[in-house]
């Protein structure tokens, strides 16, 4: 190491602290305890790490001792972000910043590192007995950009004794969905009309947890640090009906086949997924209703697909599928009252089904994919705060407000504007007169949010230039902040803050010893 960082030490043990924010001979300390954030007990031989908010590339390392103690020395005055892992317990990291400098209190840090939890089951049919190979998808509830949103954290097959297991799971919400097939149904290939139809003609519904059919009547998992937890699933079998999948294009290529039907909130339930090459594809025990069926097929150099909706009754029925072109996407973004824009900044296309592009920007602001599934996707930027879309227009789709619409065999054309947000928002934020850490402090209509820090210290940069609302939670970690509804009962305290072009405002904010009531976890 070179320059300030040639001071930096680590330690395996605290040694007794100086006064708050005291400075040694060439730097600061941060220094703390790791803590087991199931039981409270210090966490020894833990591997701490901090790094500098503004030089990321340079991390320091230090192990807690027996007591959980750790110190970092000599660090120079600045922000730093940190970390840690510990034996048998997932990886975790400290809310907000830490910062060191003259009369700050680093002396004091708790980092809490949480033992994983787990979800584990069985999947049994009507009589019983096990169903292997059924699909079991474990999707978490959290607060993503302000609202409350199912993420698929993971996907697991349960094995021939009908087991599945998720592990090292962080404590939560989850939701889990369970779908399958009866294993007769296989007699529809090998047998044909031959086999008796109740044994051909047969399907699962897929089931939620706590073992529901109705996606209405679901409900969350609700994990604790270190948790086992148990969810178990009876898959019923009724009467189906076969859809038989025609694709006379691309026979020597192999089709990907997903069938999905109406589910949790923004998440359509797989009911099915498969691999066929040749002109026919069986999806046997499928359930009377409606159904999206996604195929795609790839030789390397060209992508082809095709989406098409129908519902399923009570008779056998036939898909007809035409594969199209793969849509192409390209556009250009432009700094609303000119100059470039920085290299790291992309365009994001948020997709149905977890289908996510990040588009890097080229010279002059030019981005580009060969292929892109036909959907619906939000069109956003990232990769630099400071930055923001302030319109967009779209030759060869359809906007929907935020939404594009792109259908098959589609070249599409984005043309982006883009801001850049000059004003800037910071202070502290205090409970009974202290400053407070670790507090969510919220802009609004803005919609960003951002933790205080160790000294209580926020900061927001890269703002339009508008009226806003500001305020403060202590514990927000189930805030929907973008939902009016769900910050309403905060905007009667909430600070009125202008923010001019370049300017730049200090604001104090006050949080009381009791915050409007918070919706329960869902």
């Amino acid at each position: 190491m070179t320059g300030l960082w040639r001071g930096w030490l680590t330690a395996t043990l605290m040694t007794a602290p100086l006064a708050a924010g005291a400075q040694e001979s060439g730097g600061y300390r941060v220094a703390g305890v790791v803590l087991n954030a199931a039981g409270g007990q210090p966490v020894a031989d833990a591997h701490i790490t901090i790094v500098a908010v503004e030089r990321r590339d340079q991390q320091v390392s230090a192990v807690s001792g027996e007591n959980g103690r750790f110190v970092f020395m000599g660090l120079p005055q600045g922000k730093y972000q940190l970390a840690g892992r510990g034996r048998g317990l997932l990886a975790g990291s400290w809310a907000g910043a830490i910062v060191t400098g003259p009369g700050r209190d680093t002396e004091s840090i708790v980092l809490r590192l949480s033992p994983p939890g787990v979800i584990s089951g069985k999947v049994v049919d009507d009589a019983g007995d096990p169903v292997a190979q059924a699909l079991v998808e474990l999707l978490g509830s959290r607060i993503v950009e302000g609202r409350r949103q199912l993420i698929e954290d993971s996907s697991k097959r349960t094995d021939d004794t009908g087991q599945y297991r998720f592990s090292a799971l962080l404590a939560g919400s989850y939701y889990l969905v369970v779908s399958g097939v009866p294993w007769y149904t296989k007699f529809n290939e090998t047998h044909g009309d031959s086999a008796p139809r109740g044994m051909t003609h047969a399907g699962y519904g897929v089931r939620y947890y706590p073992n529901v059919d109705n996606p209405a009547a679901a409900e969350p998992l609700i994990l604790q640090a270190g948790q086992e937890a148990t969810a178990n699933f009876t898959l019923l079998p009724v009467p189906a009906a076969s859809a038989y999948v025609h694709c006379e294009q691309a026979e020597s290529l192999a089709k990907q086949y997903t069938l999905t039907a109406a589910g949790l909130p923004g998440n359509p339930a797989f009911v099915r997924q498969g691999s066929e090459a040749g002109e026919l594809y069986n999806l046997w025990g499928i359930l009377p209703g409606h159904y999206t069926l996604r195929t795609e097929a790839t030789d390397g150099n060209h992508t082809w697909y095709d989406a098409s909706e129908f519902d399923v009754a009570a008779d056998d029925m036939d898909i007809e599928v035409t594969l199209r072109d793969a849509p192409s996407l390209s556009g250009t973004a432009v700094l609303d009252g000119g100059g470039s824009l920085p290299a790291q900044l992309t365009v994001v296309l948020g997709g149905e089904i977890g289908r996510n592009q990040a588009l890097a920007m080229g010279a002059g602001g030019r981005f580009s994919t060969p292929a892109i599934p036909p959907g619906r996707y939000r069109v956003s930027i990232g990769g630099a705060e400071e930055y923001y879309l302030k319109n967009w227009s779209a030759e060869g789709a359809r906007r929907e407000g935020g939404i594009l619409d792109i259908p098959p065999s589609a070249a599409v054309r984005l043309t982006l504007s883009v801001g850049r947000g000059a004003g800037r928002i910071a202070g502290t934020v205090y409970r009974d007169g202290q400053p407070l850490p670790g507090a969510l402090v919220v802009l609004t209509p803005s919609n960003r949010a951002v933790r205080s820090n160790s000294d209580g210290s926020y900061e927001l940069r890269g703002l339009p230039a508008g009226d806003y609302a500001l305020f403060a939670v202590e514990d927000g970690a189930d805030l929907e902040y973008a939902d009016p509804a769900a910050i309403r009962p905060y905007l009667g305290s909430a600070k009125k803050v202008q923010v001019a072009p370049g300017a730049s405002d200090n604001l104090r904010l006050d949080v009381g010893k009791t915050a409007a009531a918070l919706p329960a976890k869902r």
